[in-house]
Order: C-alpha cells, then structure tokens, then sequence
C-alpha cells in the first residue's frame, strides 16, 4: 500500500483548487460573452460609461497616459463611425458617445485617474453617468423605431443609358438586416434571406433559404433569439414549413394586431376546422376538427386560473354547435366551470357525472367501432352515405377541470386511455382541459398525452412549472411560462400558443366573447347516443378483460344466490347499498412494475422514471434496468435516452 507524504497532498490539492478556479473562470467568462452578445446593442450606453470607469481606475496602476487613452478613444470612435448600422443616425450617435465619454476618460486620466474619481466623484462618476443616460435615451428611442423602407444608398451615381435590375427594397433591407443582425450574431446559421413581402401594415413575411446540412427543427425554436437580436417583442416571430426541405416562411411582427385583444365576431365553423386564435400578425389559428379520409381528432386545453381557459372551450362550443356537431360537457365542478352552457349541450355536473360520462363516451366509441366496421366504412366522414345511414354525426365530448377525475392509478384513466386512442375513425372527438401543467393532470398518462395532443393544443399562460413530467408535448415551441399576467398594464387573459397550427412559436390570443349571449343564440344539438346510460355500482372492464369478482358478494340479479337471498331481494329485506370497489394489484416488486410497464408499451428510463406511481429513485431505476437487461429480460435502446422493450 503506497503511501503520500504532506506535500504531495498539498501539492495535489492545490493542483484541484487550481482546476477548479480555471473551470470557475472559463463559465464565468463564457457567461459574460454570453450576456454581453445578447445585450450589446440595448445597454450600449450603459457598457461604455462602464467602460471609461474602468479606464479611468486601471490607468494608475497600469501607469496609462491621457496620450494613449485619447488615441484609444480616436481609434473607438472612428470605427463607430466606419462600422456597418442599419443607418446613418445610429452611426452618428454610436459615434458621439465614443467620443464623449471618450473625452471623458481622457479627462479623468489627466487629472490623476483613480485619486480623480475618489477625490471628485460627482465631476468623475455622477457625470459620466447622467452624458449615458442622456445619450442613451435617444439611442434607445430610436432602436425602438421601425425602420425605413429602404436602406441606405453608398453611391448616388446612377447610369441612365444602360438597363439596371432594381432590386426590390424591402427584399433588399430585410436582407442586409437579416445578414448583419441575426446571422451576424450567430442566430441561424446557415440561412439567407431571399425575399420579402410585407401582407398587412407592420407585419413581413420573408421566404428563408436553408444551406446544405441546415435543418429546420433548431430554426423553430430560435424563435426568442432572432427577437432580440432584431429587437421585437415577444411572440413575435413565427416559422412556417413550405413544403420545401430547403425552404422555411419566418414571420416578423413590427405591431401586434392582438395587444388590444380580439373581439367575437361569430362562429367560423367550415370545412372540418374553425378559428379559434388570432394571432400577433393579425392572421387566423385554427382548431382541427376534422380531416377529409382521417376522421375525428381531440385536442387538449391548458392554462392557469384566468388565463382565459373558460373562455376559449366557450368559443370552441359555439363553433361545433354551429357546426352542426354533437356536444357533451362533463364538469367535476358541479356547473361552475361552464356555466353559461347548462340549459345549451348535454351537460353532466359533478364528479360521479362526469366520471360515468367518460365511461359511457369508451363504450360509445366501442360500439360505433363496431357499426362502422360492419357498414365497410374505414374511417368516419359525415357526408358518407353510409354513415349518414347510420345516424352519426360528429360527436365532441369537453371535460373541463379534468384533473379532478383522471386520479393516477384508477381504471378510468386506463378507460380514457383505450377511448382516445380508438376515437379518430369513429367521429368522436376528446377535448380535456385542465389548469396544472403536469402528467397528473391526465392520471399520469403519457399516451392519453400523446393521443390528445397528436390533434390540437392550446396552451395559455402557465404560472407554476411544477414537479415531475410537464403535460406539454416534447416538441412545443414557445415558452407560455415567461408570460406576463399584464402587459404594459393590459391583461393576457386568452394569450397562449397552438400548437395544430403552421405559425410555430408565434403568440395567439382567444376572442373575448359574452359566453352568455353567445349560449342563448347557439343552436340546439341534441346528443344521439348508441349505448345506455352506465351503472354507477358496475364494476370498470376494459375490452379483452374479465369483471373482478369479489369474495363473498351477495348476488342481487333474478335467479341468483340462495332461496333465501332471492325471498329477501323479492321483498325488499335485508337490503343493502353496497359500492363496487375495483382494486389494484400493485407489482410485488420494482422489478416487476418495470417489466408491466414495458408489457404496455416501449419506454425509455426517463418515462418511466416520470410516471408518478415509480416506486424507486433514479440511481436506482437505472440500477435495476442494468440488472434486468444483464439477464436478458429486457432489451436495451438502439440510441442513448431510447426506449427499452421486453426481450423475446
């Protein structure tokens, strides 16, 4: 056994220490550039009066002359004034700043640089501050100013007698921004800008093309970044695919078409899809509904208490009622959730009501399964004929506050799960809502997640991340957590993102509409269903799987039990309620709850981690799934974070 004498272990603590500070100084560094490249161009003026400071300070003990301070100075401002702006007023002013604090570190210098600023700190600090301040503010003003349509011209000489391409101006301004202000920055790399159209006052489509090997999905949320470095407003910039691998549409808003809010003006029901958002550059968002040879698809709902949430299942109601879609409401809140819409669509108050609607809509779509399937019908359309023969039309079903019935590990989420899934051909459309951003919100499920989401999301302001999995998709774009509940004194209440629809990233805001008024002028739609109502005593069984029975239970049914159960049942004796309890089984080890989970479906060690019924932690989880494919029980993942599966 070696042993280390004291100063070896001095020296190699001190060699640790050493590479610690090293690291400590790289990410300091490295987050100083980082802040400084993003912020440069707003905090200018703040960055040069910190700047002349720090000159004024280091000139004492570095021994600097005011000689070599004013060259440096000269130096600065000739190359404010050479450098490339988007105009000549921002080379002027970036050039007056150089040289007033320029001239003021050269001052401070002179008269003795660090005794200068501790002996006459208002003539040396204070003042040099407030020549920022000033200076700054028009610098500020102006970034804040939509620039002119077209950009600035070297050479004024122009040949008359020879034919010359003019170029289109704004194609051209947008480009030499997009160049100098975004790529410049290192914000999408590898893209040019081709062309530029400008469809509504404030508002530039411009057509981006990709170089060899650039690919689209990094340039979908590089959304945030290409707004401050062309000093937009958040939500401001959307991306839209062109069909075309080498091609993307990026929208830029200059002035917001949906600051003010937007105002009702009716239901846009037509073709399958309705208008359910407006976005920032004043276009539509539309909510799916339906697709020509695909069928019917759900959506889900999520935002944070008045954020609007009410408001935007109220617009999207009144547009399948005149639509001419069945509605159904399950509301675990006993009529306060949407209230307005009571005496309009089949409304279920309660938690037992709406739990006992989710298991009739799974039977309702069994069945209609089973009616397509025998009328050679592969998936639903309204206008078949032989659907029409069969008396069904479109059916959507809205479950508001639905957090308050999928409980994780209950058979109705199991039930919701099969129902999601199987809906599409079968005309009948889920739509969950629910104001907590977590998977527990939909009982823990990551494939009722994934079933919902597949066709619509609208998710408003969120406020509180919480703990464990989000419920957003793991491809969403836009970060509806950093919005504010008040925007220069305006509320955001119904300001979200769609997910459904082409402009990726871009904020949306829901009309604001008198969900009374609106609900009194609806049409009335009466549900046609296919299946009796559900028992509340009758036990869950999914499809394929046996009722539970248990131990010692009374049969109540004609013909059942003893002559004495059957005498008491005929006269009412001896009766009593009883409530059906459907127990879980819970796996008897970890081990086992992996391999049932994996029975279910591939999942990778994240997934599985995230559920909230996980019974380990995750060094152990990735210990056990170690264990487990060393004996071959299961298969680990073609790639890094990838999902394992059973063996054989």
């Amino acid at each position: 056994m070696s042993t280390r004498t004291a100063s070896e272990i001095r020296a190699d603590r001190a060699a640790a220490l050493g590479r610690a500070l090293t690291a400590l100084l790289a990410v300091t560094a490295y987050a100083v550039a980082w802040l400084v490249k993003r912020s440069w161009r707003r905090l200018l003026p703040v960055y040069w009066v910190a700047a002349e400071l720090a000159v004024a300070w280091v000139a004492g003990p570095l021994g600097l002359s005011w000689q070599s301070v004013a060259i440096l100075a000269l130096a600065i401002a000739a190359t404010a004034v050479s450098w490339r702006a988007r105009s000549r007023t921002v080379r002027a002013w970036r050039a007056a700043i150089a040289v007033v604090l320029g001239g003021s570190a050269v001052a401070t210098v002179a008269a003795g640089g660090p005794a200068a600023l501790a002996a006459h700190p208002t003539l040396t600090i204070a003042l040099p501050t407030l020549a920022g301040v000033v200076l700054g503010w028009p610098w500020w003003y102006h970034l804040r100013q939509q620039p002119p349509p077209h950009i600035e011209s070297e050479t004024t000489s122009v040949v008359v007698d020879e034919p010359v391409e003019v170029a289109d101006p704004l194609t051209a301004h947008w480009e030499q921004r997009w160049q100098t202000e975004v790529v410049g920055q290192g914000v999408c790399t590898g893209t040019t800008l081709v062309k530029a159209i400008e469809p509504r006052p404030g508002v530039t489509e411009a057509l981006v093309r990709l170089s060899p090997g650039t690919k689209p999905g990094p340039l979908f949320k590089s959304g945030p970044d290409v707004e401050v470095a062309l000093d937009l407003n958040e939500g401001a910039v959307g991306w839209r695919s062109t069909g075309k691998t080498a091609r993307l549409r990026v929208i830029l808003v200059e002035r917001s078409h949906i600051a003010d809010g937007v105002p009702w003006t009716g239901p846009t029901y037509a073709n399958g899809r309705l208008e359910l958002v407006r976005f920032t550059d004043g276009s539509p968002g539309h909510w799916v509904v339906s697709r020509p040879g695909f069928g019917v698809v759900g959506g889900l709902v999520v935002g944070s208490i008045g954020t609007g949430k009410s408001r935007a299942l109220g617009a999207l109601i009144a547009n399948l009622l005149d639509g001419g879609a069945q509605v159904a409401v399950g509301d675990p809140q006993n009529g306060q959730s949407l209230p307005a819409w009571k005496n309009v669509v089949e409304y279920h108050p309660g938690v037992e009501a709406t739990a006992l609607l989710g298991r009739r809509v799974h039977a309702e779509v069994m069945r209609r399964s089973q009616l397509l399937a025998d009328a050679g019908v592969q998936a639903f359309d309204e206008n078949d004929p032989r659907v029409k023969a069969l008396g069904l039309r479109t059916f959507i079903v809205v479950i508001d506050e639905c957090q308050l019935i999928l409980i994780p590990n209950t058979p109705l989420v199991a039930l919701m799960e099969q129902a999601a899934e199987t809906m599409r051909k079968t005309g009948v459309g889920l739509i969950l809502a629910t104001q907590l951003p977590q998977m527990r919100s939909l009982g823990g499920s990551i494939r009722l997640r994934d079933a919902l989401v597949a066709g619509n999301a609208l998710v408003l302001r969120l406020s509180n991340r919480g703990s464990g999995s989000t419920i957003l998709p793991d491809d969403f774009v836009g970060d509806p957590f950093a919005l504010e509940p008040e925007i220069d004194g305006k509320t955001t209440a119904g300001m979200g993102y769609l997910r459904h629809s082409n402009r990726v990233g871009m904020l949306c805001r829901v009309p604001h509409l008198d969900e009374d008024a609106v609900a009194a002028a609806a049409p009335r739609v009466p549900v046609r269903w296919n299946v009796p109502e559900i028992d509340p005593a009758s036990p869950i069984v999914l499809p394929g799987h046996r009722a539970p029975t248990t131990a010692g239970k009374t049969a109540t049914t004609p013909g059942g039990g003893s002559a004495v159960d059957r005498l008491r049942a005929a006269f009412g004796t001896g009766r009593r309620t009883t409530t059906t309890v459907v127990e879980q089984v819970a796996p008897a080890t970890p081990a086992d709850w992996v391999l049932a989970c994996l029975r279910r479906g591939p999942a990778s060690a994240q997934a599985l981690l995230d559920r909230p019924d996980c019974p380990v932690n995750q060094s152990q989880l990735y210990t056990l799934l170690g264990r487990l494919k060393d004996a071959h029980r299961i298969n680990p993942p073609a790639q890094r974070g990838g999902p394992f599966t059973i063996a054989g």
